[in-house]
């Protein structure tokens, strides 16, 4: 139980520490980006280790966050967000899902989705990581690629 705890502050550490380079990095923004996170895990540690992630996006100020425990199949009633992470549950990868290719966003979205996926690397990729998964994008694999598409034709990016 002792060694878990050192890891929930190692942790925490680690995201206190990146929310401070990063604010000071960014400069801060007048208005948020829009963060949908959508957790399909079902284990605790998983779902520990997405709360940190975007408490320290949202410690940063850049971020509003939005969390969903399904993949939305139905057209938003909303807003669009701007940027979406994917937690998927049989999966050992963490999806981030942009509205378009990351060389064709505007630098509004370019610097929060690199931060963004900055922190996932260290968070899901790093040696004291809860749930070790890669962090891929939507020029890494097929499944963020096709989210983006969905995901902009029904109006959540």
């Amino acid at each position: 139980m002792r060694s878990g705890c050192k890891l929930i502050v190692s942790l925490s550490l680690l995201i206190f520490t990146f929310s401070g380079i990063t604010v000071g990095a960014l400069g801060g923004t007048k208005t948020p980006v829009q963060l949908l996170v959508i957790d399909e895990t079902h284990s605790i540690q998983s779902s520990l280790q997405i709360e940190l992630f975007a408490r320290a996006l949202i410690e940063t100020g850049e971020f509003r966050i939005h969390a969903l425990t399904k993949i939305p199949t139905e057209r938003n009633p909303g807003a669009p967000y701007d940027l979406a992470v994917i937690v998927p549950a049989n999966v050992d990868q963490v999806w981030i899902v942009t509205p378009d290719l990351p060389s064709r966003l505007p630098p509004s979205l370019a610097g929060p989705a690199r931060m963004v996926e900055s922190l996932a690397e260290r968070m899901y990729e790093g040696d004291r990581s809860l749930d070790r998964r890669a962090v891929v994008g939507v020029t890494d694999d097929l499944f963020p690629a096709v989210y983006s598409g969905f995901f902009v034709r029904n109006g959540w990016l």
